[in-house]
Parts: C-alpha cells; structure tokens; sequence
C-alpha cells in the first residue's frame, strides 16, 4: 500500500505528520537541508557539537509542530561540562533556531580524553538537565518539562521527557551530518522521524501490538536514508511502513529565524553604564556579535545611545 497524500512531491526544509493506516501509531518527519546550513555553517562548531546542536534544532521542530496555537518551544539543555548550554527554538509560524555555549579549548581537550563507552552527550555537557518550555505569549502562563540529562543522545532525553512527563510511548531517531560531491561544496543538512503511541481507549482496546509492529519498522530505518537529499520524504515514510500504508498530511515549510537587530541591540547597549561602554570600545567602536546566526553590528561612539 503507497502513502496515501495529496501532494505529488516533497522538497528539504519541512516538517510533516503522518498516521498509520488502521495502528494506533503517528508520526512526524523532518527534513533540513538550506535551513541546516544556515544555522549550523556560520559556527565553527566542533563536529561532535555541531550535531548535537543540529539535534536539539530537529527536535524542537518535531515536538513543537504538534502545537494548536500560535507561540513557540524552547528546548535546552545545560550540563557541567565544557558546553554550557545548547539551545534551540521552534516557532509555529514555521521557523527554527538554535545554538552552543561552550569553551572551545576544554571541548577539544574533553573529546581528546573521552573514556571509553561514554557518550559524546555526556562528554560534552556532563550532568546536568533537559528541559522543553512551551511559551504562549506574554498573557499566558509558560509549560515547562525538565528530565535528567541523560543517555547518549538529545533524542534519549526527549524519549524520557515523554515517557515520564506525557506518559507516552516514544521513538526518536536523528541524524545530522555534511554532504558533498565534485560539483557543491560542503554542506550540513539533518532529517529524523519520531513515532508516538495513541493512548488506548474503550473503542479501540490495547495497542500494543500496534506499537510493537510500529517500532520494529521504524528502527529500520538508517541514517543514509534521512540524509539522501534525493530521497524525498513521501518515499522515505513509504519505505518504512508499506506493510499498512500510511497518510501523510501537508508539511510545514521551516526557515531559519533570528530575532537581533540593529535596533535590539541598541537598547542592549543603553542599559550598559558609562564605564562599561568605555571597557567595550575597541578603536573608537563596539562590535557586537549575534549568538545565534553570527551576523555582526559595529557602533561608533556617536551610534552608542547615552545612558
């Protein structure tokens, strides 16, 4: 049975749902090629990081696509190791964002003296929490769900978030990585699936063996697959659960989004005092650099607003 949908093709740069024919099993799959590269490329992120942060970016998407109402979710995780904190953003107008703290020199010397069997998640940012927050809006009053930080993965995280907090049987499965070939230069793209379990109810009785069939197939599944940017996403759900056919609903289109701003970080500067202006002035300006897409704003000492 083909993936029942509507639309004759799929292109990077989305997020769609998918239900399983007659299982009480759904999902969502993600795809970034342009918009992984914008994020990612303008760091110089170790590799290790940069996947990690690619992760935490997919996963905001994933999760936060499910919302029914205009706002966004946050996901963070902050650890006692040489990455401070990794941070990503998920708007439901359809855009993405997210990025690294760390130490540059320790995270070189953690991954030269990582022990053996230890992950890279936890070499990275030690213990520490995750944490996924839904904001609503200024009038409403934010969610949040925080889990130990633990496991080999972000997506082992997000697996117990909704395990213990949601109560819901989940699947994750990511995969960020740089392609290349004679003609293109390098470039980062990410793709992943997660797979819930519809809670059970008197109509339907227990799916268990749905959920057991659901995961078998999904963890077929590899991470050539997800990144073959010739692979569009309508065959790769097909690939995986032909064996009952699957609806794949419309896609989100995702962006990269950044909030900074000339006139933002102007405002920024106005809270400073004086002496600390005078300790950021480097040959008669300040040059102030976003941490998220690396975009940099230089102000003259007449540009600084007076405090």
């Amino acid at each position: 049975m083909a993936v029942e949908t509507g639309i004759t093709a799929y292109s990077d740069d989305l997020v769609a749902t998918f239900q399983l024919e007659g299982r009480a099993v759904r999902g969502r799959m993600i795809r970034l090629g342009d918009t992984m590269n914008e994020i990612l490329g303008p760091h110089a992120y170790p590799l290790p990081l940069a996947r990690i942060v690619g992760e935490a970016v997919m996963l905001a998407a994933l999760v936060g696509n499910a919302l029914k109402f205009d706002g966004r979710l946050i996901l963070q995780a902050n650890g006692d190791g040489p990455v401070r904190f990794v941070v990503a953003e998920y708007l439901t107008t359809g855009s993405v964002r997210g990025m690294a703290q760390y130490d540059a020199e320790a995270v070189a010397a953690a991954l030269k003296q990582q022990p053996e069997g230890q992950s890279i998640l936890t070499t990275l940012l030690g213990k520490g929490a995750f944490a996924m927050t839904i904001d609503q809006g200024s009038d409403m009053d934010q969610y949040q769900g925080v889990v130990a930080l633990e496991g080999d993965s972000l997506s082992d995280c997000a697996e117990a978030y909704f395990s213990q907090s949601e109560q819901v049987e989940t699947r994750i499965h990511l995969a960020v990585g740089e392609i290349w070939n004679e003609d293109t230069p390098k470039a980062w793209r990410g793709g992943g699936a997660m797979i819930q379990l519809i809670a059970a109810d008197e109509s339907r009785g227990s799916a268990e063996d749905d959920w057991d069939h659901a995961r078998a197939l999904f963890e077929t599944i590899s991470d050539a697959e997800i990144l073959d940017p010739a692979l569009e996403t309508s065959e790769l759900v097909y690939r995986l659960f032909h064996e009952d056919g699957a609806r794949l609903f419309e896609p989100v289109p995702l962006t990269r989004h950044c909030s900074c701003s000339r006139e933002r970080l102007s405002a920024v500067l106005k809270s400073f005092s004086q002496d600390d202006i005078d300790h950021m002035m480097e040959d008669g300006q300040i040059t102030m650099t976003c941490e998220y897409c690396k975009s940099e704003y230089r102000f003259s000492e007449a540009q600084i607003p007076s405090v």
